[in-house]
């Protein structure tokens, strides 16, 4: 398990937001999940978060303006962005808030199991080497797409 890497998720999408909690649980990392960055600010304030996975366009902020505050809080917290929008439409943003990874929804649970494997390490607490056991990956965000997992993959790395 991964349990020394505490995940902030913070989705506005409900439905979203659910099959992405029960990823990282399966995935066996503790987390905390809000819908607002009013709420992310407010558990930042409790607990030192080492990765953050954001919405780009959340009802009360920016997702990059928000992950700015938080690192405040946790300044080797790793960043994961998730939008709708290309990667270009967003790049100015992304590199101003120095944020390491940008998955364009829809996107594969491979995509975000690297990303959030990856964010661990750059937060200096390396996700332990084992596999979360989720016997089909694809199903399990299946409520969120037609094609039954998040998507065909599209993701960026950014550093």
């Amino acid at each position: 398990m991964r349990i020394e890497n505490l995940v902030l998720l913070v989705e506005d999408d409900a439905p979203l937001k659910r099959s992405l909690e029960k990823f990282l649980n399966q995935a066996g990392y503790a987390y905390e999940s809000c819908s607002t960055a009013r709420e992310a600010l407010t558990l930042a304030e409790k607990l030192r978060h080492d990765v953050v996975i954001v919405e780009y366009h959340l009802p009360d902020s920016n997702g990059t303006s928000l992950l700015e505050k938080l690192k405040l809080h946790a300044p080797k917290a790793a960043a994961i962005v998730l939008s709708e929008y290309d990667f270009q439409a967003v790049a100015t943003d992304l590199n101003r808030a120095r944020i390491e990874f940008y998955l364009k929804k829809p996107f594969d649970l491979v995509d975000l199991e690297t990303a959030l494997s990856s964010a661990c390490v750059k937060a200096g607490r390396p996700a332990q080497d084992e596999d979360w056991n989720g016997a089909d990956s694809r199903g399990v965000l299946a409520s969120t797409s037609t094609e039954g997992n998040l998507g065909n993959g599209n993701s960026t790395a950014s550093s």
